[in-house]
Order: C-alpha cells, then sequence, then structure tokens
C-alpha cells in the first residue's frame, strides 16, 4: 500500500501480521503469554498489546484497531496507541514483518502518550505493553537453587549448589529437611 500524505492516509501505511510460526500462545482474559521456540523467549502481552496483536491479520488497518482498542479495552482511540503496542511487538518479534510507525507520534514514550491524551489513572495502566524474559536453557534451569527455597525443601534436597554462596549445596539437615552444607 503506498502511503498519502494527509494525516489520517499516514495512520494507514501497513497492514501488520502476527509471527505464527513456531510460538505456544496461552491467552487469558486479561493477557495473553506467548513463548517463542525460535529464540527461547518469553512474552507477556497485557490486555491492550494483545488485543491488537490478536488483530494483526494483514487486513486490519490501524485506524481499525485503535477503534478495536477504544470498544474492547476503554482506551482512546487514537492511532498513536496501537503504533506504541506495534513498536514493541516488533520489538518483541512478535510481527511476521517489520512495520513503518509514522513520525513523530510513533517515539512517543508512555509518559508522553499519557500526557498526549490526557490520560489518568486507571486507564494509564491500560496503555499497551510487552513484557519480555529470556527463558533459561534446559542445561542452566537447575544449576543452582536459592538459599530460599533450600531451606523450604523438603528430602530429597538433590545436593545442587547454592545460588550466590559459594562452597555450600542444598543437602539434607536430618529431620526430613533441608539445609546448607559444604559441598
Amino acid at each position: 500500500m503506498t502511503p498519502k500524505m494527509d494525516e489520517d492516509s499516514r495512520m494507514r501505511t501497513t497492514l501488520p501480521r502476527a509471527r505464527t510460526d513456531e510460538l505456544l500462545i496461552e491467552e487469558f482474559p486479561d493477557e495473553t503469554l506467548v513463548y517463542d521456540l525460535q529464540r527461547d523467549r518469553a512474552h507477556c502481552l497485557n490486555r491492550a498489546a494483545s488485543l491488537v496483536w490478536r488483530a494483526c491479520d494483514g487486513r486490519m488497518e490501524v485506524k481499525e484497531m485503535a477503534g478495536r482498542l477504544a470498544s474492547e479495552a476503554g482506551l482512546p482511540a487514537d492511532a498513536a496507541l496501537v503504533w506504541m503496542a506495534l513498536t514493541r511487538l516488533e520489538k518483541a518479534r512478535l510481527l511476521a514483518e517489520r512495520v513503518d510507525a509514522p513520525e513523530p507520534r510513533a517515539g512517543y514514550s508512555r509518559r508522553e502518550l499519557i500526557r498526549a491524551l490526557g490520560l489518568t489513572g486507571g486507564l494509564a495502566l491500560l496503555l499497551p505493553a510487552v513484557e519480555s524474559i529470556v527463558a533459561p536453557l534446559a542445561a542452566s534451569a537447575q544449576s543452582c537453587i536459592s538459599l530460599a527455597a533450600c531451606l523450604a525443601k523438603v528430602t530429597p534436597c538433590g545436593n545442587m549448589p547454592i545460588c550466590g554462596v559459594a562452597g555450600k549445596c542444598c543437602k539434607s539437615a536430618g529431620g526430613g529437611t533441608c539445609g546448607s552444607k559444604n559441598c
């Protein structure tokens, strides 16, 4: 689609598509959890980001997505909110291709959008958010145990090193409990 010069059509320069390959997706009422099998990353999309991501079908325009955010999440029908979500989804590599957000609103930070749209209190908490973490590899997932987890554990303790405590392992402390012992 070739972009036109007027403000309204600049918001419709792309028809974003959500990535679907090699993802495990679990949807909940207020969030969506996405595990990226290619990159071993887990992403939590809040309700607004999830609504935008599910709308990325390659046919829906940004302006329509803004209307959906307004009707389903109670946010203002402003394309800047959709562009914020698309930028974060792209950064998490959850879109099939790159999106070209229009300037200047595409660069708005969360704080700038709150101010520009006059959002207050609860509405500001509804802004699109994508939180990502790197999932540990299987080999490192059980490489150590925290001291708190060790002390709370009942046998078998596993004889695992205690994270951040040199020379100490989680071992049976007697009486069916675990404790910090020399390795």
